[in-house]
Order: structure tokens, then C-alpha cells, then sequence
């Protein structure tokens, strides 16, 4: 390889050039965004089944939905919940689905099966397949007290910022649709003999939409529009009703008409206590550059902005900013990485060699950056924390080589020699130490689901970083090497030359006492794990509280807000409340890519609050929940700060099956008590529902029929008179406007006069609803949930710092072993639990092809089953620095810190290969096994303590970095190198003096 590169040195150049170019031209133009993309697995189906009652749209609804969907392969489970008038059905694909498209129509395919079975009355059902797209910028248009004109300043709004380059699309929220109320008297009905229907029908032929043709004058074609459909309000109060008598009368006569916000009350969003109206606008992910596309968000707000004077438009979240500052941040800590490591190269290898080892950083970042943009990468904190992890990693191959070529020029080798002698000896060796650390990470780039994808970035870069830099090192740094290094003529004096000959001498006179002590220590560090917290993701670092709201079942959304309402005012009060944003009947966007979507609820509120630090918010949060506590004990919070990794509803939540509902009331109870006495758990809460009081209207057939009615003409008499009817659509506006039927009071009608009101026949006759029925209060559930079909409670709790799910899991379980649940009652954990054995499940399914790979690389190079054992000890070896070194730094064990020991795994392994295989050379040349092994200590001692002390001095700004996501994994490979590296120079060789005598042998040519 030597003489080729020597023929091919100016094509290299250009190459890696080139190649460098390619990388900066990448980096300025590539996308960029906070946090990788996932798969759309996540979906929610919304069904409409006005005035059934949850039991009702259980049982005729969401048990036919959900037979349906268990044939669609795809769907890992399903949530479901029945309310009244509405069944909501939360889906999740599986981990491995990735073509997502497919899935949802197959899962389209089972609505409409299922729908076949839906009573005629049920209404729209929908899907919504895109439940995890966040909105990049979010955008509250105040100025008004007018929600309706707030609503078109809002419509007018995304019209002029929909063409903006990237946009995915602009959803509004917390505006109001419209409706024109038709407030049927019933005295006048009565008095003037005439019935709904009779309006309905009137109605319906004075608004239609007939087309008059057109004729031809003078060549040229004219329109003839006739007057059939409302042109204003004062039409439809115009609109003449006959009378039985055959004379007239208009509309307003028998009906007062109004246009304004549709009813029921729709979700409400508030802006520092001012009603407003949102925009979130979707960004598109994956192609877009988030940086920019806030740039011109703001561009093209800075044109229109006067255009829309008086009204105001403020940014409510604006996730560029942040994408902005995280790479900023991340950046900056790349850079302190590089110069650290280049300090600790220079001060260990002299400023020509670090020099040289140190120029391979930037050619590596910038082709990766190159090729990774390529291949359709993003730019977001994932893949930027893979390069630091890299860096000190990839800088191992130039540092051997370096190493090796300066070694052979001291010995007074030419130049040329030594870099062919250099190349030939180490191209191998390290070929192989770099295959191995592909191999670690090959399970976490075959992994599936939302942990793997949300971290699939740093195997990607770091595999990719780490292929590069080994092409590099056996080509371009060995022509720079040969070109300006020269023999030293104090390479004696080196101070690690003396620290390299003492370990070289332990290993040669205490094997025995080094295996031992080597034992002693993995024990004492296997047996710190019990200390050691566990913890699936950490909490996010950005200094906001989110407040979940929770009102009893069958809450009116007009006590809820009244209720949000106050605890806002309370908490703006503080001092630390920067910016308060309420939303009313639903959760409000989803600014954060952790944060979930759920569907609207009249009894949900969501409050953010916006503080100045990430301190600020532990006191804060604690203060909301005595203020909860003492004021309001009807209202049930979840408060905490945004979290990290795949979605979830809580750090802790426990489901409980059992058929029957008392059973598993009774356990939801028990499980909710301990919970609530284990210590770390907050704001511990379950959805047992106590039910809301019913009028059952019971009819009497016989009478009914008498009067020429039936069971259904009461119902839909009833539901005109509170919901109402659409009896038409106002058509002279962008979107179409109902006309509602109802009487005055509408959903505000008094029992006693819902119980008052007239039932009319076929015949228009009004006859009193209490002629032919009788009224009865009920207690009915105001809810139903089920999971895959199957009816389920679940208990949730949030966490205080520095308390793990384990140990309330721990807790929960020692407390069930002494007071048991009920019989036949099943546990199902949900939370962190779950997530953190999902996404291991998904690393050990990936692992025998990791490991496989890992052995292939060692047996291409060693071919000795014998020294692939002893390199695979330095795995336990490594524990002797991992357990302690996180519970000394108070980090739990986590993903992150998973992601570490992987990281190290290949570390670990590439040490022992260069060890063994300058051993192996030694034997070939028929020296004893306790002097090969001084002399590989003796040479390999100064490049592993270099790479190690360069992988640490890359990490220690994230390490000690304000993020909560990456200092866990950053301890966990600090610790286990910094204890595996030496127990490497020491234990591996020491084991060798036992298990091995003989080189490697060569197969034995026996006769056939």
C-alpha cells in the first residue's frame, strides 16, 4: 500500500480536498432542527355519536372499531375512550413499522368495516395519522375582544404567510366557528299552530342553490342568477312560514335569529391573559432548515405586520430560536472538545507529531459532515453529539500510526520504510479495532422504535466519523507523517516511556496478584448497581412548567376555564411567572416535540409558564401544588417541567384489567394509595370515573302512539330544544354556516323547563312531553376506557428530583407483596417502565448481529478463539469504572447512559487488539510469552493512554454541560475508560502470561 500511495499522492490531495469542500459547502447549506424526526405511528380517531351516552357509544361504537382494528397487523395497541357523544380511539403503530402510509390506509380499511356496524345516527368519523408533527412557530393574533373577528384576522394571517417556502401547513387553534341560531318560542309555536318540522322544511326550500342558466345577447353570454338562495340574516328572519290556515308569517315571528360562536363552547387559548387566536404552522421536516425558515417567518411578518394594525400578533413559541441556540451550544462545545484534545496531543506526543495527528480533526469532521449530508441527513443535536463523542475516538488511528512511523524513524528507518513498514503493520490491527467499534454500534443503527430513532444519529455519525478517520489514517496522515517528522534524539527521556516500562514490569513479575486484584474490583463494582437509580430519559432543560388540568368527568368547559382562570391569576403572581399561556378544552399545541397531543375534553386545561432559568421551576412547580392543594381540591394537576425522549403521559403510570368494574375499582384504589404513600411520587392521580348524574326520559308507547309519536320523535324533540338541529347552511361566506334550530336557553335549559316542552306529531299537533313520558334521575359513567378493547383503569405519577421510576416501582411492588391485589386482577406498566423495556427489547434483538460482527473482525485478525476471549474481558473490566463513576456523579442509569457503554465497548476492545497484536509479533519472532508481553505493554502504553486521555478531553464539556440529556452517558464512558484503560495495560496482558504460549498456529496439512 505504501508504494501505491507514494504513486497516487496528488490525486489523494485532491481527494481529500475536494472531499473537505464538499463538507463545508454541507454545513452551511444542510437542514437543521433540534431533535431528529420519528415515524408517524402515533394516530387518534375521533367519532362523533351526538347525544349517546358513554355506555351507549361503548358498546355500539368503540367494541365494533376495535374488533376491526385488531386485523390490522400493524397496530401494536389502541386507548380508547367513551364519552358522552364522542368515542376517541388513540392508536400506536409498531416499533418496526416505518412505511406508515401503508399502515394508516389499512387501518382506514377497518373504520369503514367497522362503520358498517355504527348505528345510521352516528356521525363523522375521522383520523388523524399526523399526530406527532409540531408546530415550528406559533403565532397568537390578539387585540380584540371578539373571538369571531380575532378568527378572521387569523384566517387572513395564514393566507398571506401560507406561500412561504417549507411550510408543511398552518393549523388554527382556539378560534371560534361560527353559527345563526334560530331560538324557536314554544309559546309562539303553539299559538300560531306551527311545528319545527314545518320550519325545517321551509327552510330548506327557500335556501337552495339552482342554477338560472344564461342566455346569448349580441354574441355574448350573460348569467342569470335568480334569487334562490339567504343573502343576509334579515332574509332568513323574512322567510315567510304558512300557517295551517294558509296565511303568513315571517320567521321572526315564531324565532329569534342571531349570527355567533358556534356552540358548544369550542377549546380557548390565552396569551398572558388575553384572549387570542392561535396559528401553529407545521414546518417540513427532514428537507427544511428550521434556522432559516424562522428567518423568514419573521421577514414576511415584518411586511405585513402594518396591514394588520390595530390587532397584534406575537410569537407564542418559536422553535428556530432554540434550534438556533442548541446547535450554537453544541457547537461551541465541539470546538472546546477539539482544542482540549489537541492540548492533551500536543503536551503528550511534542508539537511536529500533534501537529499532524491533531490536522486529521478537521479533515474527518468536514468530509463526515460531507457525506452525511449526502445521504439526506439533518442537522440536529443527535448528530452533533455523535461527532463529540467521535472525536476523541477517531483521532486513535492517526495517534498509532504517527506513533508507529516516528517509532521507526528513531530506530533510524527512512522514511519511506517507515511509512510502508508503519502501513503494512498497523493497516490490519487497526482495520479490525475499527470494525469492532462499528460492531458496538451496529445494534443501535438496527434498532427499532422511538428510543433507537431518537438517538439513531450518533451511531450514524460516530460509524461514519469513525470510517473516514481509519481512511485517512492508513493514506493521508502516513504521507504527512513521512514528509515532516523526524527522528528525535531524546525520544529516552520520555516521561510515559518510564510509566510503560514500570507497567511492563508489574505484568512481568505480579500476573498472578493482577488477575486477582482485577476480579476483586469488578465484584466491588457489580456490587454498587443496587445504589445506582434507573431512569429511561431525563427532563428537558428548558426553563418552562407545564401545568396538566384535570377536572372530574362531565365538567362543563365553562367551569373548567373559570377554574384554569384562577390558578393562572395565582400563578402570575409569582415572581419567577415570566409568561402564563392557557388553553381551555384541550391541551393546547405541541411546542415540544415530547409534549402529546390529546383530544378535546371540555374538563382539560393546560397551563405554560415561562420562567427566567431551568432553577426557577423546581420551586415554582412545588408551589403550584400546595396552592392546588389548599384551594382547589376538586382539581387534580400534573405539574413538571418537559421531558426527553419517545412520549409518554407520565414517568409512572400502572394499568389494572380486570372484568369486572367494581374488582378493579377496587384495585385502581388500593394501587393509587400506595403509590401515593411511596416516597418521590407527585401529583399521583387516577381515572376511576364517579359518573354524572342523567334525566332518563321514559316513554310510554302506548300513550305516545295515541298522539301519533314514537321513542324517536321525543329523542329528536329533546335534542333540538338543548343541542339543536342544522336545518340549513348560510352560504355567502368562505366556509358554509349552520343554521341551528334550538329554543332560546339551548344547552342552558332548566330542568324544569326541558320537562315543559311540547313533542309535535306528523300532524304538526304539539303535544307536552310529560303527556307521554315520565322522568326518572339516573347515576350513569361519564366515561369508559379501554385498552385493545379491554376495559382498564390507570394510576400515573409524576416524580421528584432525583428519584427514578424504578424505585417507585420498587416501592409499589414491596407493598403488594405484603397486602395483595385483589384475584384475577392484572398489572400492566406503563410510563418509563415501559419505554426503557421496549427500547432494550429492541437492543437485544439487535445485539447477536452486533456481536457477530464483533467477532468477525476479531477472528479475521487474531484467528485464535483463545485471544478473542481475552480481548472480550476488557467488557467486564470496563464495569469497574461505569457503576461508580455514576453513582459518584449522581447520574442514573438510563438510554443515554446505555448509549455510553456501548461507546465503550469498542473503546475497550480496540486497546486490547493493538496490545495482542504487538504481542503476536513478538512470539513470530520466538520470544517468550512474559517477555512478548513487557514489550507490547512497554510500546502500546503511550497510544492507549493518549486515546484514552483524548476521548475523556473530548467529553468533558459534555460532561459538565447545562444539558440534562447527555452528561449520564458522558460519566459512564469517562469512568468505565478511565478504570479499563488501565486494568487493560495491566489485567489483559497478565491473563495472557497464563492462557497463552504459542503464536497463532498455521493449519496443519494432514494427509487426506
Amino acid at each position: 500500500m505504501g508504494r501505491r500511495l507514494l504513486n497516487y499522492q496528488r490525486l489523494l490531495g485532491m481527494v481529500v480536498t475536494m472531499l473537505c469542500l464538499l463538507g463545508v459547502a454541507a454545513y452551511s447549506t444542510m437542514p437543521r432542527q433540534e431533535d431528529p424526526s420519528f415515524p408517524y405511528r402515533a394516530g387518534m380517531i375521533t367519532v362523533s355519536y351526538p347525544g349517546a351516552s358513554a355506555e351507549a357509544v361503548e358498546r355500539l361504537v368503540l367494541q365494533p372499531l376495535t374488533d376491526e382494528l385488531r386485523q390490522v397487523e400493524e397496530l401494536d395497541w389502541s386507548q380508547s375512550t367513551a364519552r358522552t357523544g364522542v368515542a376517541l380511539a388513540r392508536l400506536k403503530l409498531r416499533d418496526h413499522i416505518y412505511d406508515t402510509d401503508s399502515a394508516w390506509d389499512r387501518v382506514r380499511q377497518a373504520m369503514e368495516r367497522a362503520r358498517q356496524d355504527f348505528p345510521d345516527d352516528v356521525g363523522l368519523m375521522e383520523l388523524d395519522d399526523r399526530l406527532i408533527d409540531i408546530p415550528a412557530v406559533v403565532l397568537a393574533v390578539g387585540g380584540s375582544p371578539s373571538v369571531t373577528r380575532l378568527s378572521e384576522v387569523a384566517e387572513r394571517l395564514k393566507q398571506n404567510l401560507s406561500d412561504i417556502s417549507g411550510i408543511s401547513r398552518i393549523e388554527l387553534e382556539g378560534d371560534a366557528d361560527e353559527q345563526i341560531t334560530l331560538a324557536l318560542d314554544d309559546a309562539a309555536l303553539y299559538r300560531l299552530g306551527v311545528s319545527p318540522k314545518r320550519i325545517l322544511e321551509t327552510l330548506a326550500r327557500r335556501n337552495q342553490t339552482i342554477p338560472g342558466g344564461f342566455v346569448v345577447v349580441e354574441g355574448k353570454r350573460l348569467s342569470v342568477l335568480p334569487n334562490t338562495e339567504f343573502t343576509d340574516i334579515d332574509a332568513i328572519r323574512a322567510t315567510p312560514i304558512e300557517l295551517p290556515d294558509g296565511s303568513q308569517v315571517p320567521l321572526a315571528a315564531a324565532a329569534e335569529v342571531w349570527r355567533g360562536p358556534a356552540e358548544p363552547r369550542q377549546p380557548e387559548t390565552w396569551f398572558n391573559g388575553e384572549r387570542v387566536v392561535l396559528l401553529s404552522i407545521i414546518m417540513e421536516e427532514g428537507s427544511t432548515d428550521a434556522i432559516r425558515f424562522g428567518e423568514r417567518i419573521r421577514e414576511r411578518l415584518g411586511q405585513i405586520r402594518a396591514d394588520f394594525a390595530p390587532y397584534d400578533i406575537q410569537e407564542m413559541f418559536f422553535q428556530p430560536d432554540k434550534v438556533s441556540d442548541r446547535l450554537d451550544d453544541l457547537a461551541w462545545s465541539l470546538v472546546l472538545s477539539v482544542l482540549i484534545i489537541v492540548a492533551v496531543v500536543f503536551t503528550g506526543m511534542g508539537i511536529r507529531m500533534g501537529l499532524l495527528v491533531a490536522s486529521i480533526l478537521p479533515m474527518v469532521a468536514l468530509i463526515s459532515v460531507g457525506l452525511y449530508d449526502l445521504g439526506g441527513g439533518v442537522l440536529h443535536q443527535i448528530a452533533v453529539i455523535g461527532m463529540v463523542i467521535s472525536l476523541g475516538i477517531l483521532i486513535d488511528n492517526a495517534i498509532v500510526i504517527v506513533e508507529n512511523i516516528q517509532g521507526h524513524l528513531d530506530e533510524g528507518m527512512r522514511r519511506m520504510d517507515a511509512l510502508r513498514k508503519a502501513v503494512g503493520e498497523l493497516a490490519g490491527p487497526l482495520g479490525a479495532s475499527t470494525g469492532t467499534t462499528l460492531a458496538a454500534f451496529a445494534p443501535l443503527l438496527m434498532a427499532k422504535g422511538g428510543a433507537a430513532d431518537f438517538t439513531r444519529g450518533v451511531p450514524v455519525m460516530i460509524m461514519l466519523t469513525l470510517s473516514v478517520s481509519y481512511l485517512l489514517a492508513i493514506s493521508a496522515v502516513p504521507l504527512l507523517a513521512a514528509r515532516f517528522l523526524k527522528p528525535r534524539r531524546d525520544a529516552h527521556e520520555d516521561r510515559l516511556i518510564g510509566l510503560a516500562r514500570y507497567l511492563g514490569g508489574l505484568v512481568y513479575r505480579y500476573p498472578g496478584r493482577i488477575i486477582v486484584f482485577g476480579m476483586v474490583l469488578v465484584s466491588i463494582s457489580l456490587g454498587m448497581t443496587p445504589f445506582m437509580a434507573q431512569q429511561f430519559f431525563p427532563n428537558a432543560d428548558r426553563p418552562r412548567v407545564i401545568v396538566e388540568m384535570y377536572l372530574p368527568e362531565g365538567t362543563d368547559q365553562s367551569h373548567t376555564s373559570e377554574v384554569a382562570a384562577t390558578l393562572e391569576r395565582a400563578i402570575r403572581s409569582r415572581p419567577e411567572a415570566l409568561e402564563v399561556h392557557r388553553f381551555v378544552g384541550f391541551t393546547g399545541p405541541s411546542f415540544y416535540y415530547n409534549l402529546q397531543r390529546s383530544p378535546q375534553a371540555p374538563n382539560r386545561a393546560r397551563l405554560v409558564v415561562r420562567t427566567p432559568t431551568l432553577a426557577d421551576t423546581t420551586g415554582l412547580v412545588k408551589w403550584i401544588r400546595r396552592e392546588v392543594a389548599q384551594t382547589m381540591p376538586e382539581l387534580d394537576i400534573s405539574a413538571g417541567i418537559l421531558g426527553q425522549g419517545p412520549p409518554r403521559s407520565a414517568p409512572v403510570e400502572v394499568r389494572v384489567f380486570h372484568p369486572n368494574d367494581t374488582i378493579r375499582a377496587l384495585a385502581t384504589e388500593q394501587v393509587f394509595a400506595v403509590l401515593r404513600g411511596v416516597e418521590g411520587t407527585v401529583d399521583v392521580r387516577h381515572d376511576l370515573d364517579i359518573g354524572v348524574p342523567s334525566i332518563s326520559i321514559n316513554v310510554d308507547d302506548a300513550t305516545a302512539a295515541r298522539y301519533g309519536l314514537t321513542r324517536a320523535d321525543v329523542a329528536q324533540s329533546l335534542y333540538g330544544q338543548s343541542y339543536g338541529a342544522v336545518a340549513e347552511r348560510y352560504r355567502q361566506e368562505d366556509d358554509p354556516i349552520p343554521i341551528v334550530l334550538r329554543s332560546r336557553e339551548g344547552t342552558s335549559l332548566s330542568l324544569s323547563r326541558l320537562l315543559s316542552v311540547n313533542t309535535y306529531n306528523d300532524q304538526g299537533a304539539a303535544i307536552p312531553l310529560s303527556a307521554v313520558a315520565t322522568v326518572e334521575t339516573t347515576w350513569e359513567p361519564a366515561a369508559r376506557n379501554l385498552r385493545n378493547g379491554v376495559r382498564v383503569n390507570t394510576v400515573s405519577a409524576n416524580l421528584e428530583p432525583g428519584y427514578s421510576f424504578s424505585q417507585a416501582l420498587d416501592g409499589l411492588y414491596a407493598s403488594l407483596e405484603t397486602n395483595p391485589l385483589p384475584e384475577g386482577v392484572r398489572l400492566d406498566m406503563g410510563g418509563d417502565a415501559e419505554g426503557s423495556d421496549r427500547a432494550n427489547s429492541a437492543l437485544l434483538t439487535a445485539a447477536p448481529i452486533g456481536m457477530l460482527l464483533l467477532l468477525f473482525f476479531l477472528l479475521l485478525q487474531f484467528n485464535s478463539f483463545r485471544r478473542v476471549g481475552i480481548i472480550l474481558l476488557t467488557v467486564p473490566l470496563a464495569t469497574v469504572g461505569i457503576f461508580p463513576g455514576l453513582v459518584l456523579s449522581g447520574s442514573p442509569f438510563g438510554f443515554q447512559s446505555l448509549l455510553g457503554v456501548i461507546a465503550l465497548v469498542g473503546i475497550v476492545v480496540n486497546n486490547a487488539i493493538v496490545l495482542l497484536d504487538v504481542m503476536d509479533r513478538e512470539l513470530e519472532r520466538g520470544r517468550a510469552i512474559a517477555d512478548a508481553v513487557r514489550t507490547a505493554v512497554e510500546r502500546r502504553t503511550r497510544p492507549i493512554l493518549l486515546t484514552t486521555a483524548t476521548t475523556v478531553a473530548g467529553l468533558l464539556p459534555l460532561a459538565f454541560s447545562s444539558s440534562t440529556l447527555w452528561p449520564p452517558m458522558a460519566w459512564a464512558i469517562i469512568s468505565g475508560l478511565l478504570a479499563s484503560t488501565v486494568l487493560t495495560l495491566l489485567v489483559i496482558p497478565s491473563v495472557c502470561t497464563r492462557l497463552i504460549r504459542l503464536p497463532v498456529a498455521e493449519p496443519e496439512n494432514a494427509p487426506a
